[in-house]
């Protein structure tokens, strides 16, 4: 019999930051997975935040239902107000824990999860469990930022500090490296029988002013994270002092500001599917 699941740290998140970042995905993050969607699938979306990609993909595979899940509530509340504004019916969203799902086997035929499996201590343990309520044919999709590389021009001796900081929150919620997972690996080791997987690169760039604010809108998103749960942590922990984080929210402003300025970082994809 297999060991239990660890328990994660508590993983708090900044609900402005969520709301900040969250909000701004839809359903193309989706992409890579959406040819492989049919109208009256029923998919489930775990660790759906407020729902932005999650009413994305109720719309792809109406008239099936979609269910997101999430296990903060704060996060599902929003969700049910987007998808209410949004005119979009065919969508449910309910409080879960990925490690133990409230659904009986093979009663989804499509999976879906963006930016979960980076934060999780046991993430083979998550896919089994998504294995169980797939049915068989059933197919996931999954999208990952666990790669904490960036790509910054310019660069400086506080921006580094500050993605060194990113690094130590994940390592520190769960309990191993801040490094890329392997996804095909970890497909297989859950059961799926066929996988592939890919990467993009995420870019923002600041170009002349007025024509676009996406440094900008990126650094102030890291502001909140500073400013917030992270920042305290930081300090907690003996990371780095009050003075410091200042100076880094500083450099942060200034390379937000900066029409010259370019900011990159690594994404992944993989798909795996159950045998027939």
């Amino acid at each position: 019999m297999s060991d239990p699941p660890r328990i994660e740290r508590p993983y708090q998140v900044d609900d402005q930051w969520s709301r900040a970042v969250f909000l701004r995905r839809t359903g193309q993050v989706a992409s890579f997975l959406a040819p492989h969607l049919r109208a009256g699938m029923r998919l489930i979306d775990r660790g759906c935040g407020p729902g932005s990609i999650t009413i994305d993909l109720a719309r792809i595979v109406a008239p099936g239902e979609v269910v997101g899940i999430d296990r903060r509530q704060a996060s599902l509340s929003d969700a049910r107000t987007f998808a209410r504004e949004r005119g979009v019916a065919n969508v449910a969203f309910e409080v879960a824990n990925v490690y133990q799902l409230p659904f009986p086997d093979r009663s989804f035929d499509a999976a879906f999860a963006c930016a979960l499996l980076q934060h999780l201590a046991a993430p083979l343990a998550a896919l089994k469990e998504i294995h169980r309520v797939l049915k068989p044919g059933g197919v996931i999709g999954i999208v990952d930022g666990s790669s904490t590389i960036t790509f910054r021009y310019p660069r400086n001796r506080l921006l580094e500090a500050w993605d060194r900081l990113r690094a130590l929150q994940r390592a520190y919620n769960t309990g191993r490296p801040a490094e890329p997972l392997q996804l095909r690996t970890l497909l297989r080791g859950a059961g799926f029988a066929r996988t592939q997987a890919s990467g993009t690169l995420t870019t923002e760039a600041g170009p002349p002013a007025g024509s676009s604010e996406e440094t900008r809108k990126a650094a102030e998103n890291d502001l909140i994270r500073l400013r917030g749960v992270l920042g305290g942590l930081a300090v907690a922990q003996g990371w780095a002092t009050q003075a410091e984080l200042e100076q880094m929210a500083e450099a942060l402003i200034a390379s937000g500001e900066d029409a010259d300025a370019f900011y990159a970082r690594p994404s992944f994809t993989a798909i795996g599917w159950i045998s027939e």
